[in-house]
């Protein structure tokens, strides 16, 4: 008896530890991911924008 009790706790509690997600929150996790994807490359084209704008637009000082 004790050993079964024991066999069935353990069976509910590997149950209770992990659960699968659902499709819903797999559909949210990588809609969130592509977003935070889009945002960090749009950051990285802005940037490299503004340095070409900068270089493009830098005066030069020259020392005689």
């Amino acid at each position: 008896m004790c050993v079964a009790l024991r066999s069935l706790i353990l069976h509910g509690m590997k149950k209770a530890l992990y659960q699968a997600p659902t499709t819903e929150e797999l559909y949210a996790i990588e809609k969130r991911a592509r977003q935070e994807r889009a945002h960090y490359v749009a950051a990285l084209l802005r940037s490299a924008y503004d340095r070409v704008i900068s270089i493009l637009t830098a005066k030069v000082v020259r020392h005689a």
